[in-house]
């Protein structure tokens, strides 16, 4: 089916470029073979386990299970600036919080590539790669209805 062979659900808005006639930039792609993660790094439908919507204190929006975190990780770095990933969060010792001694230890990103995939899926409700809803056109329902229909044709 020639008709359906990309549809971008996801763009970022650039509105630190408004007035320069550039369009936002695709955070979301779905092609026959995955999903194209900010026009760099494709998710093959093999590597997708789960889709679905997340929300926790800090937003809500799509989530994205790997079958195999670690290894598509070890390949795929980003920078990403729409989706959110545990291999990017980056943790800065000096805070005052952890000069005090404060720090909520459940906030503390482990070290470990392993632990830290845990930890990612405790705070998202199970996801590795997280989409902020106001990156997603139309809705998060029908951008998961959208990637579970192109997985089905041509997983």
């Amino acid at each position: 089916d020639g008709a359906m062979t990309q549809l971008v659900i996801a763009r970022r808005a650039a509105w630190w470029k408004a007035g320069l006639g550039r369009a936002p930039q695709p955070v979301l792609t779905l092609r026959p073979g995955g999903i194209l993660l900010e026009g760099t790094d494709l998710i093959p439908w093999g590597d997708l386990d789960a889709v679905g919507e997340f929300a926790t204190e800090y937003g809500r929006g799509l989530g994205l299970r790997l079958r195999d975190p670690l290894t598509w990780y070890a390949d795929h770095h980003g920078p990403w600036h729409a989706v959110y990933s545990v291999v990017a969060i980056g943790r800065n010792p000096a805070q005052l919080a952890d000069l005090f001694g404060v720090r909520d230890p459940d906030q503390v990103v482990p070290g470990e590539p392993d632990a830290r995939v845990a930890w990612a899926r405790r705070k998202t409700g199970g996801w590795d790669l997280t989409i902020p809803d106001r990156e997603i056109a139309g809705d998060v329902r029908g951008a998961v209805a959208a990637i579970e229909e192109y997985r089905r044709r041509y997983a």
